[in-house]
């Protein structure tokens, strides 16, 4: 059935009707402004400067005693910000690297000796390019342990919405209590494989160690890794690789490589572990050297089963060559026998013809 053109016109009308209404009863985008957002934070004295050029709040007291310091916060954005100030205690996290604590989280070390302006938080708002100088104390208990308790001093600030989320800028915080300090950092544990492959000279040994901070020092370090074979010959590219700092009572589990191991039986593997401290933590003394070596079977599975191919065809061609010579034999004889077989019935046959 054909329409006609008045129909179809009244169809075409009908269809930009609806599609406006349609267009008039959807919400209308929401216009957002180009703001920027952050905030960030700084160690500085009463005056808001940082003449000293510190990187991280670091202080050394004794058991019971009060210290005073300043840190500032500022915004560097165009929107304003409600900003909370605080301090979180610091671990290390399953890749043994620095962390803090969720701000949820109740502090149980530095972060709750630490107050601003009297408060375990401080909320302040800052206009956009504003910032101010909070003042905060850490009382250290009269029965604190002796060592480094770590922590981080924080300004946080949530933007809401669906799903609100939490920006956090923090510096770390280093509270070392007088006393016995014992830095020690260990190997707790230490493995090894080897990884061959159709190049016998271009191996890998992967190795994986846990790294334990048994002392009361924050301690980085420095690891060294190399392999040995027959008559104590070295082999491979020799892995020296930085270890990032491990809180005291914390581990830190590491997996790295050393290439360039030939499949040439075996390897000794060995692990040198060299302490040290990182930016301007306080000298805590001697610092511990501790190595860890394991056995590595390094078989050249390739050649080997080359040379088993090899020594298998060699055997099967010698029992190929026995047994046709035995056949060989076996079927000379045979012949003989035929031979003589034939020569006596003839003989027989002659003698019969005789009579």
């Amino acid at each position: 059935m054909t329409s006609s053109p008045g129909l179809r016109r009244l169809g075409a009308l009908l269809t930009i009707l609806v599609l406006t209404l349609c267009g008039l009863a959807l919400p209308a985008p929401t216009a957002q402004a180009d703001d920027t957002v952050g905030i960030s934070i700084a160690p500085v004295d009463a005056k808001g400067t940082n003449t000293s050029g510190r990187s991280r709040f670091s202080y050394t007291v004794d058991p019971g005693q009060t210290v005073t310091d300043h840190v500032k916060v500022n915004n560097p954005g165009t929107a304003t910000e409600e900003v909370t100030v605080f301090a979180a205690d610091a671990y290390n996290d399953d890749k043994g690297e620095f962390a803090l604590k969720p701000t949820t989280d109740t502090s149980t070390d530095a972060a709750s000796w630490t107050a601003f302006e009297g408060k375990p938080q401080l909320k302040i708002t800052l206009a956009h390019g504003e910032s101010k100088v909070v003042t905060f104390t850490v009382t250290v208990p009269k029965n604190a342990s002796p060592g480094d308790h770590a922590a981080g001093v924080l300004a946080s600030a949530t933007t809401a919405g669906q799903v609100a989320v939490e920006r956090r800028i923090a510096d770390r915080m280093y509270v070392r209590v007088s006393g016995k300090l014992q830095p020690s950092l260990t190997i707790s544990s230490f493995s090894s494989t080897y990884h061959g492959g159709i190049n016998p000279l271009a191996g890998t040994i992967s190795v994986a160690a846990t790294i334990t901070n048994n002392g009361n020092v924050a301690l980085e370090g420095v690891t060294t890794l190399t392999a040995t074979t027959w008559f104590g010959l070295s082999i491979g590219r020799l892995n020296r690789t930085d270890l990032a700092e491990i809180l005291p009572g914390n581990t830190a589990t590491v997996t790295y490589e050393v290439t360039g191991v030939a499949q040439v039986g075996f390897a000794n593997v060995k692990m040198l572990l060299q302490s040290g401290i990182g930016g301007d933590a306080p000298d805590p003394g001697p610092l511990p050297v501790f190595q860890r070596e394991a056995f590595v079977p390094a078989v050249p599975w390739v050649v080997l089963g080359v040379i088993a191919l090899g020594v298998a065809v060699w055997l099967l061609l010698r029992w190929r060559g026995r047994r046709n010579a035995r056949l060989a034999l076996e079927w000379a004889e045979y012949q003989k026998a035929e031979a003589k077989k034939n020569a006596t019935t003839e003989s027989a046959a002659g003698k019969v013809d005789h009579l």
